[in-house]
């Protein structure tokens, strides 16, 4: 059996979208959290970052179990105070806007 550049290029294109479509559906809150909010790519949210998502930022004390001033995403996805990341109305920017 023969296989032709295209469609081997097909087939690479359908298992990018497949891996992209995997990993968007399997993110979690906290993960999801952690590449909106950590700006500097540090691996931690700290609270200076944590003032864009007012309910993040109401929750940041309780959240943060060591008490070190930054949350990792082991922290967020422990707690049960971390917010759900699909609400809209928890930016500071909607906020303003109400």
């Amino acid at each position: 059996m023969k296989i032709s550049g295209r469609n081997i290029f097909t087939l690479l294109a359908v298992m990018m979208l497949q891996v992209s479509f995997v990993a968007s559906v399997s993110a979690s809150p906290a993960n999801t959290l952690m590449q909106k909010l950590d700006k500097d790519k540090d691996g931690f949210i700290s609270l200076k970052e944590a003032v864009q998502h007012i309910e993040l930022l109401r929750n940041f004390g309780l959240i943060d179990d060591n008490e070190d001033g930054k949350l990792t995403e082991k922290e967020l996805a422990k707690s049960k105070l971390t917010p759900k990341t699909n609400d809209a109305n928890n930016s500071v920017t909607a906020a303003l806007k109400q």
